[in-house]
C-alpha cells in the first residue's frame, strides 16, 4: 500500500459536500439551500454531483480568494494561470482549458451571481462578501445560459436585506508585508428598499526578488468594491440591481527556470533552479513587469411571481481591460533568449437570460424553459519581444509593444507584433422538468440547443496601427466565420430510501456538455495564419454517472459517493514546444478519450465541538482516438498512452476542526491536508512538467468574542514548492508558507 492511500485510511473521514453555518453540536445534516438547479432546495436533495462552501467555510478556513477552494472539492484543480495575477487555469475532471488567450471559451464556467466570467483573465476572484459557492461537476447546459461542458463554479452574492442595517468588517497582516482590509454593510432604505456594500484592498510587497535589479516581486496591489440594490416592487415583484469595479495592479507572476537533466542533453528535469540558494530568487530580464488589469460589470435581475409561476430576467453588462507582460525564458540579460510575452486585451459582453418556471399536476411536476443570448468582443495586441539590454542596470521597457519585436527575417516566418480579434454571438433555448413518480421517485429531462457564431481576424503590424504589407502588395490580414449549433439533452432518475438508520438518495444520469469551435489565436507564422489556418472543431462531453446522498446515525454521518464515465470528444489543445527562444504554442484537436473517477466525500461530528471529514477522488483517462501526432513521441513511444493534463490518478482532502466554549468567548482550531499522485501538466508529459510533490497543509486557530473575531492561520505550513503551471523550460512555483493575523468586527 503506498503512502497516500495509507494516509487516506488512516483519516477515516472527509469533508462534507455542504455545511451548515451552525458551529455547534448540530449535526452535519443540517442543509444549507441551493440553487444548483434554478430552484432553492437542500443540498442533499439534489440529484447533482455538487460540493457547497457557505460563507461560514470560507471564513473559518480563511479562503479569501477563489484560488483557494481546488483543495476543497474533488477533481477540481485551480490556480493562477501561468504568469497572471488574476487569470483562473481550471480543470474539472480532467476537462479544462490550460491557455488565457480569449479564442478558447473556458468549459468550466465561473459564475456570479448567474452571470458567466467568460474569459480566464479577471476571473480569479477575491471572495468579497459572499453568501456560497457551488461548485457542480459535470455538463449544466439544461439549466445554465453559457453552456459550460466541464462544470459549473458558482458564485452567490450577500443580498441586500429591508431587515435591519448591519455591517462586518476586518482587516488582515501576514507575511511579506501583507496587509488587507475588507468591508461590508447592509442599510435598509424603507420597508421596500435595501442597499448593500462592499470594498476590499489587498497589499503584499512580494515574495520573491529579481536578482537582475533587486526588486520584490510576486508582489499585490488591488482594490475592488461591489454595490447591490433591492426593491421589492411589489408582493410578487423582486428586482436587484448591483455593479462591481476591480483595479488589479499586482505584479505578474515570476516564472523560474527548470533544472537541466544531466544525463540526456537538450532535456529538463522537474527540479527548479535555485539562484543564490532559493527558489524565490529570479535571474530575470523583466525589469520592468506589467500588469494593469481592470474589470467592472453591472447585472439587474428581475423576478415576478404569479401563483406557481416565476418570471426571470438576469440582463447583465460587462468589461474587461488588462495589459500583461511577463517574462517567457527566465533569463539574466544577456544569456540565451530574453523574451517577454505582452497582451493588451479589450472585451466586452452582453448576456440576456429569460427564466419561466413553475410546477404543474399538483406540484408533482417541476419545469424550466429558458432562453439566452450573450455577444462578446475582444481585441488584443499582442507581442513576442526580444530583449537584449547589457549590465546589471539593464531596464527593458515592457509596455513598448514595437521594441525588440522577435520574429523571423522576411515575411515568410513567425511575426510581432500581432492583434488577433473575435467577435461572438450565441443564442440559445433550454427547458427541463421533474416528475415525481410516487414519494420516493423522480425522473427528469432537459434539453438544450445552441447557436453560436463566432467572426476572428487577426492583422500583423509594422507600429501602431499600421498593418504590414507583403512582397506581393497584400495586406498581411485575415478573416475566418464559423457558425456551429448543437442539441444537448440530460435524463436523470433518483429514487429516495428512508430507514430507521439513515436517509439514501441514489442517482443516475447522462447529460451532454458542447464547447464551441475556437481559433488559434496564438499563432504568428504568417504563411500559415494567411493561407491555411482554420477553425478548432467544437468539443463535447458525455457524461455518464450512477451516485448516492445518504445520511447516517442519527444524522451525525454524511457520506455522498459519485461513479462516472466522461466521453471526451474532439479535445481541442494549447501546447508548446521548447524552441531556441519563446516556447511555440500551437492549438490543435488532438483526438477523443474516456476519462472515468470516483468521488467520495464524507463527514462526522462524533463529538460536541468536533468536526472530521475529508475526500477522495481517482481519475483514470486514456486517449481513444488521435486525429493526428501532437509529436510527443520523444517523451511516450505510443501517443495513446499520454496522460491528459491535470488528471492524478489520486487526490484527497483530511480535515478536521474543534470548537468549544470559553466563558463567553468561543475558540476554534482547525487544519487540512491535501495531497495529489503524479500528474502532467503538458500535452507531451515531457519530465519538467510531471509533478510529483503536490501536498499542501493549512492550519487556522481562532477566537470569536461578542461582536470580535481574532484569527490566526498558516498556509502551505511545511513549505512544499511544487509546479501550479509551466510552459517550455519555465514553471511557477506555488506561493511560500505564509502567516496571516485578522481582526474582524460586526456591528
Amino acid at each position: 500500500m503506498d503512502r497516500n492511500w495509507a494516509l487516506v485510511l488512516l483519516a477515516g473521514v472527509a469533508t462534507a459536500p455542504a455545511y451548515a453555518d451552525d458551529r455547534g453540536s448540530a449535526p452535519p445534516t443540517d442543509d444549507i439551500l441551493v440553487t444548483a438547479e434554478r430552484r432553492e432546495e437542500p443540498a442533499q436533495d439534489v440529484p447533482v454531483t455538487l460540493t457547497v462552501l457557505p460563507a461560514a467555510r470560507l471564513d473559518d478556513d480563511g479562503i479569501v480568494n477563489l484560488d483557494r477552494i481546488g483543495a476543497a472539492v474533488p477533481n477540481l484543480y485551480l490556480q493562477r494561470n501561468f504568469g497572471t495575477s488574476s487569470g483562473a487555469l481550471v480543470f474539472l475532471r480532467g476537462v479544462g482549458e490550460g491557455d488565457s488567450i480569449f479564442t478558447n471559451d473556458p468549459p468550466v464556467g465561473i459564475y456570479v451571481d448567474d452571470v458567466i466570467l467568460p474569459r480566464s483573465t479577471g476571473a480569479l476572484l477575491d471572495l468579497l462578501d459572499v453568501e456560497r459557492i457551488e461548485v457542480l461537476r459535470g455538463p449544466q447546459g439544461t439549466l445554465y445560459g453559457r453552456n459550460t461542458s466541464g462544470g459549473a463554479i458558482k458564485l452567490v452574492m450577500k443580498k441586500p436585506s429591508v431587515a435591519a442595517p448591519a455591517a462586518q468588517a476586518d482587516m488582515t497582516a501576514g507575511s511579506y508585508g501583507r496587509i488587507d482590509a475588507r468591508a461590508a454593510a447592509n442599510v435598509p432604505l424603507g420597508e421596500t428598499l435595501a442597499l448593500r456594500v462592499s470594498g476590499l484592498t489587498r497589499h503584499q510587497r512580494g515574495w520573491g526578488r529579481n536578482l537582475t535589479n533587486g526588486a520584490r516581486v510576486n508582489d499585490q496591489d488591488l482594490q475592488g468594491a461591489r454595490a447591490a440594490l433591492l426593491w421589492e416592487a411589489a408582493p410578487d415583484l423582486t428586482i436587484e440591481a448591483s455593479a462591481d469595479i476591480t483595479r488589479d495592479r499586482s505584479t505578474p507572476r515570476f516564472p523560474q527556470r527548470f533544472a537541466p537533466d544531466p544525463a540526456r542533453a537538450g532535456r529538463f528535469t522537474n527540479s527548479f533552479v535555485t539562484p543564490n540558494g532559493s527558489i524565490d530568487s529570479f535571474t530575470s530580464d523583466d525589469t520592468e513587469p506589467l500588469n494593469r488589469t481592470d474589470t467592472d460589470g453591472v447585472s439587474l435581475r428581475a423576478a415576478y411571481r404569479s401563483g406557481t409561476t416565476t418570471l426571470t430576467s438576469i440582463t447583465a453588462h460587462r468589461t474587461l481591460r488588462s495589459q500583461i507582460g511577463f517574462d517567457q525564458t527566465a533569463n539574466p540579460p544577456g544569456v540565451g533568449a530574453n523574451i517577454i510575452l505582452l497582451q493588451d486585451q479589450h472585451q466586452r459582453q452582453l448576456s440576456q437570460e429569460l427564466q419561466l418556471a413553475g410546477t404543474a399536476w399538483a406540484q408533482r411536476v417541476q419545469w424550466l424553459v429558458g432562453g439566452y443570448y450573450f455577444a462578446e468582443h475582444n481585441d488584443q495586441l499582442t507581442a513576442i519581444s526580444a530583449a537584449t539590454p547589457a549590465g546589471p542596470d539593464a531596464r527593458f521597457r515592457n509596455d513598448d509593444f514595437f521594441n525588440a519585436p522577435s520574429r523571423a527575417p522576411g515575411t515568410s516566418g513567425n511575426w510581432s507584433p500581432y492583434e488577433p480579434r473575435l467577435d461572438t454571438s450565441s443564442i440559445a433555448v433550454f427547458g427541463s422538468a421533474t416528475l415525481a413518480i410516487g414519494d420516493r421517485a423522480r425522473v427528469s429531462g432537459g434539453l438544450r440547443y445552441t447557436d453560436e457564431r463566432k467572426r476572428y481576424a487577426v492583422s500583423f503590424l509594422t507600429a501602431p496601427d499600421t498593418i504590414l504589407a507583403l512582397p506581393n502588395g497584400r495586406l498581411a490580414q485575415r478573416r475566418i466565420a464559423e457558425r456551429w449549433t448543437d442539441v444537448s439533452p440530460r435524463v436523470e432518475a433518483d429514487y429516495r430510501l428512508d430507514t430507521a438508520s439513515g436517509e439514501v438518495m441514489a442517482y443516475a444520469l447522462v447529460a451532454k456538455g458542447f464547447r464551441s469551435g475556437s481559433f488559434d489565436g496564438r499563432a504568428r507564422n504568417l504563411d500559415f495564419v494567411l493561407n491555411r489556418q482554420t477553425a478548432i472543431a467544437p468539443e463535447t462531453v458525455w457524461n455518464h454517472e450512477i451516485g448516492l446522498k445518504s445520511d447516517w446515525l442519527d444524522n451525525r454521518l454524511r457520506i455522498n459517493a459519485a461513479y462516472f464515465i466522461n466521453n471526451y470528444t474532439n479535445i481541442a489543445f494549447s501546447a508548446s514546444r521548447v524552441t531556441a527562444g519563446p516556447p511555440d504554442i500551437f492549438r490543435q484537436n488532438v483526438g477523443d478519450a474516456r476519462i472515468q473517477g470516483l468521488e467520495l466525500e464524507w463527514s462526522a461530528r462524533p463529538l460536541a465541538g468536533v468536526e472530521i471529514g475529508g475526500w477522495i477522488a481517482t481519475l483514470a483517462d486514456r486517449f481513444t482516438r488521435l486525429a493526428s501526432s501532437p509529436g510527443c513521441t520523444a517523451f511516450v513511444p505510443d501517443e495513446r498512452d499520454l496522460d491528459l493534463r491535470f488528471t492524478p490518478a489520486l487526490r484527497y482532502q483530511l480535515r478536521a476542526s474543534y470548537t468549544r466554549a470559553v466563558g463567553s468567548a468561543q475558540v476554534r482550531v482547525s487544519g487540512d491536508y491535501s495531497a495529489a499522485s503524479p500528474y502532467s501538466i503538458a500535452l507531451c508529459n515531457e519530465p519538467q512538467h510531471r509533478v510529483t510533490n503536490a501536498a499542501q497543509i493549512n492550519l487556522q486557530a481562532g477566537v470569536d468574542w461578542r461582536d470580535w473575531g481574532l484569527q490566526l492561520a498558516a498556509t502551505n505550513l511545511a513549505d512544499r514548492r511544487y509546479n501550479s503551471g509551466s510552459v517550455g523550460t519555465i514553471g511557477y512555483p506555488v506561493a511560500p508558507r505564509e502567516w496571516t493575523l485578522r481582526l474582524s468586527r460586526s456591528f
